[in-house]
């Protein structure tokens, strides 16, 4: 009321912006950027992601930046500036040999050029630090490449519903006598954690301790106290169950989240967000357009619509 009574004209042209299509059109974009960002941190803060989840999630991201109107280039260059920054900042070496090794996946859509480079890195850097040899590593070679063209023992369908990665390959078993080498790897890289949530909870229990409840422990005994602490949380169906005597609980899932909210009960598990430094605020020395086309590589094809839904080819990164 105080802006319409006195500048009525100032009001009416921040309505005709708004009532205008290029308001409109600047809330699409903005839209394409969010949605995909939403659903990879959904996705990402699952107990059950995995790097190759990651990979995706920001190939996705990937796909929404280059769908940008060129019309609006200053919010289009910043969205890459931003995305080359996070990109440059992966091993995605890494994260692309855990899509390889998805059993979803099977590494549709990397062409025979990269699936090599990925696994020779493998090698390289895991496998011979895990104890592989030269004989060992030709054979993982070769289990790779059956797991790729979908072979047995590798054919059994994943089902994400009722199993998880670590279990579909736990199950995977070779013929007598033969070691194997693909499953000890696959195992090896999920499980990774692709975020920091379980730390990030473990941290703040500990500042409850400390500061909530102005306690003077030592070190040692703050220690055995979040051992503790994160034992019986972690397998409160087995241990704690002795406590559901006298709970009306229709499943396991249910007691399970009265042990978690019983024990979490007024602890303050906030994070508070880490102040960015200069370096993640700057993004001058990121270049305007995705990271050198010359130096990508090819990653889609008709083949992985099902995964990226999208007929778009995308050009991926290779690090030298």
């Amino acid at each position: 009321m105080l802006i319409a009574n006195n500048n009525p004209n100032y009001l009416k042209q921040n309505i005709k912006e708004i009532i205008t299509r290029h308001f409109f059109m600047d809330i699409e974009e903005l839209q394409l950027i969010l949605k995909p960002i939403k659903e990879a941190i959904k996705y990402l803060e699952m107990k059950n992601a995995t790097l190759a989840d990651c990979f995706l999630q920001l190939i996705k991201l990937s796909y929404s930046i280059k769908s940008l109107s060129e019309t609006h280039t200053t919010f289009r260059q910043q969205c890459i500036k931003a995305f080359n920054k996070r990109w440059m900042q992966f091993n995605f070496r890494l994260y692309m040999l855990a899509y390889l090794l998805h059993p979803l996946y099977h590494g549709k859509g990397f062409r025979n050029q990269v699936c090599h480079k990925v696994v020779y890195w493998a090698i390289e850097n895991i496998w011979i630090k895990m104890g592989g040899g030269e004989n060992s590593s030709s054979k993982l070679i070769g289990k790779i490449a059956a797991f790729c063209d979908n072979l047995s023992p590798y054919n059994d369908e994943f089902v994400p519903k009722y199993y998880t990665v670590e279990r579909w390959w736990s199950y995977v078993e070779q013929d007598e006598g033969e070691e194997n080498f693909i499953q000890q790897l696959a195992l090896k890289i999920f499980s990774i954690t692709p975020h920091n949530a379980g730390c990030e909870r473990i941290f703040s229990v500990m500042g409850w301790y400390m500061n909530k409840r102005r306690t003077r422990l030592s070190v040692n005994h703050l220690q055995n106290l979040m051992k503790l602490h994160t034992y019986y949380v972690s397998n409160a169906k087995t241990e704690l169950k002795y406590t559901a005597k006298d709970m009306n609980v229709k499943n396991d899932e249910e007691f399970y989240q009265l042990v978690r909210n019983g024990i979490y009960q007024n602890i303050n598990d906030e994070i508070g967000e880490e102040e960015l430094d200069n370096e993640d605020d700057d993004y001058g020395d990121t270049e305007d357009k995705f990271v050198n086309i010359e130096e990508y590589e090819k990653f889609g094809h008709k083949s992985n619509d099902s995964v990226l839904q999208s007929e778009t080819i995308l050009i991926l990164y290779q690090r030298s």
